[in-house]
């Protein structure tokens, strides 16, 4: 498995920037040769990935949170993934160069500054299934409501360019404001679900596994306040039929609250959400 692993490491890097090089030549030539080999480049890209984090997981006996840049490549993945399930469902691959760009970039920071592949010690409650479970759904929430926010960015900003009778290439090879919406929405569904999952993980079941478990911890009530904030954001929209912009808004602002939650709340989270 070690073995195994250097060789993905190794070889994950090229394969985010084949997949990067790929959806930027469909992205601004817009020619069939190139947006036809966009997806199965990312399939390749993640499918080495998977191999990588399952042969490291191996190795460690842990999920990968034991140190930030271990959680790289986890949001690497997560980019990823999220963002293939929202192309698959709206067969829309215009965006794809910001996003395979993103989990290039972690993926890179991760490699060249991670942790040896070696076996180290680690905390304990990484050793347990459900722990995995719960982080693993939180990640990949997080990195959803991410791509959410940028699709919602990218609405505000096209929006702005419509009305003031601004265009240029860049503007124009982004799909349309109703699509963005969609995709926008695609992804914080995404997010919605598997945070919910975390949630209900840590309420049900973190209380018999981690002994410094409290409802009470800032991360606990920090990540409620983000799901709220997103399944309002989709109720108004689709019951209360608030207009796209604002909701763009407030899924940009439940993104600051998620890098709030991962960054500040953090430093004042009890030992529940310290892994070292």
């Amino acid at each position: 498995m070690l073995a195994l692993a250097k060789i993905c490491e190794a070889l994950l890097p090229l394969a985010y920037m084949a997949s990067v090089g790929i959806y930027a030549l469909a992205f601004f030539r817009r020619e069939d040769v190139y947006e036809r080999w966009t997806r199965p480049s990312l399939l390749v890209a993640l499918a080495i990935h998977t191999i990588l984090i399952g042969a490291r997981t191996s190795v460690h006996g842990h999920c990968l949170v034991y140190t930030p840049f271990e959680m790289m490549t986890l949001i690497s993945f997560t980019i990823t993934l999220t963002y293939l399930v929202v192309e698959l469902s709206t067969g829309e691959r215009g965006t794809g160069v910001f996003f395979v760009a993103m989990a290039l970039l972690f993926q890179t920071v991760s490699a060249m500054f991670g942790p040896s592949l070696e076996l180290y010690s680690a905390n304990p409650v990484l050793l347990n299934d459900l722990v995995g479970i719960h982080i693993s759904a939180a990640l990949i929430g997080y990195t959803a409501f991410t791509l959410s926010a940028v699709y919602g960015a990218l609405y505000l900003m096209l929006f702005h360019q419509i009305r003031s009778n601004r265009f240029n290439t860049f503007y124009e090879r982004l799909p349309s404001l109703g699509l963005l919406e969609l995709m926008s929405a695609r992804a914080s569904l995404i997010g919605i679900g598997f945070l919910t999952v975390a949630i209900l993980v840590a309420v049900i079941w973190m209380p018999g596994i981690v002994p410094t478990f409290s409802y009470s911890d800032p991360k606990m009530i920090s990540t409620l306040m983000i799901w709220f904030v997103y399944v309002g954001a989709l109720v108004a929209r689709y019951v209360a039929r608030l207009d796209a912009r604002k909701v763009m808004v407030m899924s940009l602002v439940g993104f600051l609250g998620t890098i709030l939650s991962m960054t500040i709340v953090n430093l004042l989270s009890s030992g529940f959400h310290r892994f070292g």
